[in-house]
């Protein structure tokens, strides 16, 4: 687990280290006003649904049975060490993941010439992210999915209790954050012109993938969970910045703009 976690922060570094990029950030449209009062909104709104959590969630599960690509995914993947599993996937998703995207949006940032254009990013992903997290919260109190470690009786010491939140299984929220967190930075840093953008997709992408491995892995969520939280995110993480804060060159000629350029894993490309 040690070595897991130095691997993953080792990566985090290396994508954190921009290369030398254009001698400013390509700007963007955004309102500061408008684009902070929306992420502020669905964060907060967030924020009070898991307060509220045991009022909102169901009792009973809605959904209860068990497909066979979940069982076959759930007897494959899931770990003897299922605490391990779940702490690391905590530590991946709301400590690793955005800690690596700020510190690479503000040196990016900072390297091309304009370091608070890198806390604009941040909040850009911020608003993405939010938007994606909200989603997957309403979903979750109307789905009512049993969580798979309460299905099969794999209860974490100290054994069987109740909990608002065995019956939020559909779909994973950590998964949705990650990849939400990694698309949109990915998005953002690709549509600026920062040549450390590939990194950000490859290691992003990489560590959002693990992330959702690990709530298999820790019997918090079935397969499918997983990837409807990663198509949540990857659709949230691309679409909002493209759609909501598009390159001013391209808003001003009115024309759509498409680059691709190559980066560890694949290719990646804004239209």
């Amino acid at each position: 687990m040690r070595r897991a976690a130095s691997l993953a922060l080792a990566a985090v570094a290396l994508a954190a280290v921009p290369a030398r990029a254009r001698p400013e950030p390509v700007p963007l449209k955004y309102d500061l006003q408008v684009d902070g009062a929306i992420a502020l909104g669905t964060w907060a709104l967030y924020g009070a649904s898991e307060l509220a959590k045991g009022s909102l969630a169901p009792t009973n599960c809605r959904w209860c049975a068990v497909n066979g690509l979940d069982a076959w995914a759930r007897e494959t993947f899931v770990l003897g060490y299922v605490d391990h599993a779940v702490t690391a996937s905590d530590v991946l998703a709301y400590a690793i993941v955005p800690a690596g995207m700020v510190a690479h949006q503000v040196l990016a940032a900072r390297a091309a010439g304009d370091a608070r254009e890198g806390w604009v990013d941040v909040l850009l992903v911020a608003e993405a992210a939010g938007i994606a997290m909200d989603v997957t919260q309403i979903v979750k109190f109307a789905a009512g999915r049993q969580r798979p470690f309460v299905h099969y009786g794999n209860y974490p010491s100290p054994g069987p209790r109740s909990d608002p939140d065995d019956n939020l299984s559909f779909y994973s929220g950590h998964t949705t954050f990650t990849f939400a967190v990694a698309s949109a930075a990915g998005t953002i840093s690709s549509m600026r012109g920062y040549r450390s953008a590939p990194w950000v997709w490859g290691v992003g992408m990489t560590l959002a993938t693990a992330t959702g491995y690990l709530r298999i892995a820790g019997d918090k969520h079935y397969l499918t969970d997983v990837l409807m939280g990663a198509g949540t995110g990857i659709a949230a993480g691309i679409a909002i910045p493209r759609l909501l804060h598009p390159r001013e060159d391209a808003a001003a000629s009115g024309r759509p703009t498409m680059s691709v350029m190559a980066f560890p894993l694949g290719v990646s490309g804004v239209f």
